[in-house]
């Protein structure tokens, strides 16, 4: 299959999807901006020229550079704008008349690691629904999120790739039989706080009519650096630039190779613990076209009111699990363990009363019940605490439908959780639930673990359900259909509910996710604030 697109003609993969056998044809390794290098680094992406003759895009482009989680390896490149396209050969019925949903995926990783590559994220069990998928790569890290406050080097430049590479798809999608008018853009961690971004900024209204957002927004503490001079001055003084003019110091940050750059963002506090600077930031007024001209507490306000999904894991925090983290954790370090999480920003007395909630009002009898409230304590400062302020606003606006979800399944691909627990199998069947990241092997299948769900099996199951959910609510706004034996009732500001995942046991719930652990947090914000 051949698709002529404004920058040339583009030759495809034939594949064939893992559960179906359903043909598709992947697109892979599509430039979609000119690579952000030399002149172009720290700046907004720039219109890719185009190439002449026939590009095979059988191949992906690089990863964007990064180092490698839990070593000092860098890998990947400058040169990494590139976008998947995944097109299901669909035999024309009545129903498929027209051109097909698009669903866009950004993925996770921190703003610091992670690709958009299909040997990770293979949207196979979408495919079968007959949506296109569309993978992407954007800059991380320093080279993604560098902020001087000019336009040389304005912030957010990983959140502008994003918005072209939706501007891409907009002008091209329909060379390929998709349906430029229905497009949903959906993401998990800090590919969800990245949609959630899109949602408030100007500059993205219209290019998409539908939002996904798992595991993360935009009021995470992790996905905003309020002091991003700092972040930028420190980098820079680090690499030998003593100097205080950001217009020198861009020059100067030029001519500095990029690994080099990576390895010095590197950055660790007190504790040792990595601290993740670059991430979006409050762009300058002196900027032109700011992606995010003011703090996101008061972008919220403008939200382009569109169709959403926005859920959680039930035991997010197993992430923080990992056995080189538990010795952060012993019971004489927890107190200043819970002042690091939160930032430094609470008194002794509102750390001792969060310390007395999780570990001290339950009576603390066994190992794994202090790993549990190890797991809810990090769940709801990095997840939960922020997540109803993800969407409150879609609420009160009351135009689109707004669906929630707990997913909780615990299947054998869960896949982050089985990595945390690899060398404690007891702690894997002992604390239950689905960890950070845990749904998205439902979602895609993940050629690195190259596990294959076995026919009937309940992972199968949730494969098809998770495929089935995404794919109805982008083709029509509404995750249900007649062949799931739930409905999924949307939220609402005075009849909260949500549609808990978990296999054969997937189910309306009422009331508010955690809703014992919000409020709690709920009366910490307003008692300091107060």
């Amino acid at each position: 299959m051949d698709v002529v697109i404004e920058q040339g003609a583009l030759q495809g993969l034939q594949n064939k999807t893992l559960l179906s056998n359903k043909p598709y044809v992947s697109f892979l390794g599509i430039p979609y901006a000119k690579p952000p290098v030399n002149d172009l680094r720290f700046k907004a992406p720039v219109k890719h020229p185009g190439w002449s003759g026939v590009l095979e895009a059988i191949s992906e482009g690089d990863k964007c550079m990064q180092y490698v989680f839990f070593t000092d390896n860098i890998i990947g490149s400058e040169d990494c704008l590139y976008l998947n396209v995944l097109v299901p050969q669909v035999e024309k019925t009545n129903e498929l008349d027209g051109k097909l949903a698009v669903m866009v995926f950004i993925h996770g990783g921190a703003f610091n690691y992670g690709c958009g590559s299909v040997n990770e994220y293979s949207p196979d069990y979408l495919l079968d629904e007959n949506v296109i998928v569309v993978t992407l790569n954007y800059r991380l890290n320093v080279l993604g999120f560098l902020n001087l406050d000019i336009d040389e080097c304005p912030g957010n430049m990983g959140l502008k790739d994003q918005l072209f590479a939706f501007k891409w798809i907009k002008e091209n999608i329909a060379a390929f039989g998709g349906d430029a008018d229905n497009i949903t853009i959906f993401g998990e961690s800090a590919g969800s706080a990245s949609v959630h971004c899109h949602t408030m900024s100007t500059q993205s209204t219209g290019l998409f009519q539908k939002a996904i957002m798992q595991s993360g927004c935009a009021f995470n503490p992790w996905a905003l650096n309020e002091n991003h001079r700092v972040a930028a001055f420190k980098l820079a003084n680090n690499l030998g630039c003593l100097i205080n003019d950001p217009e020198e110091i861009v020059k100067y940050l030029r001519n500095v190779p990029a690994i080099n750059l990576v390895k010095e963002s590197k950055f660790k506090d007190e504790t040792g613990y990595l601290n993740y600077m670059f991430v979006p930031s409050i762009e300058s007024v002196t900027v032109s076209n700011p992606f995010l001209p003011a703090h996101p507490e008061q972008l919220v306000n403008d939200t382009s009111p569109v169709p959403v999904i926005i859920g959680l894991n039930n035991m997010e925090g197993i992430i923080a699990l990992m056995e080189y983290r538990l010795s952060q954790l012993s019971d004489d370090r927890l107190t200043d363990e819970i002042s690091r999480m939160c930032k430094n920003k609470y008194s002794t007395k509102v750390i001792n009363k969060i310390k007395d909630f999780y570990f001290n009002k339950c009576n603390i009898e066994s190992e794994t019940t202090k790993l549990e409230q190890i797991c809810h304590l990090h769940s709801d400062i990095f997840f939960v605490k922020d997540f109803y302020r993800g969407f409150d606003n879609f609420l009160k606006q009351d135009i689109a439908p707004v669906y929630k979800y707990e997913f909780k399944f615990d299947g054998e691909f869960n896949a982050i959780k089985n990595l945390v627990f690899a060398t404690r199998p007891v702690l894997r069947h002992a604390i239950k639930g689905a960890c950070h990241a845990d749904e998205v092997t439902y979602l895609f299948y993940n050629k690195l673990f190259g596990v294959v769900p076995k026919p009937n099996s309940p992972e199968y199951k949730m494969c098809k359900m998770m495929g089935k959910m995404w794919s109805n609510f982008a083709k029509s706004g509404d995750p249900n259909s007649s062949d799931l034996s739930f409905k999924w009732i949307n939220t609402s500001a005075s009849d909260p509910k949500y549609l808990s995942i978990d296999g054969d046991r997937t189910r309306m719930a009422e009331g508010m996710i955690n809703s014992y652990r919000l409020r709690f947090w709920q009366e910490i914000s307003e008692a300091v604030i107060v």
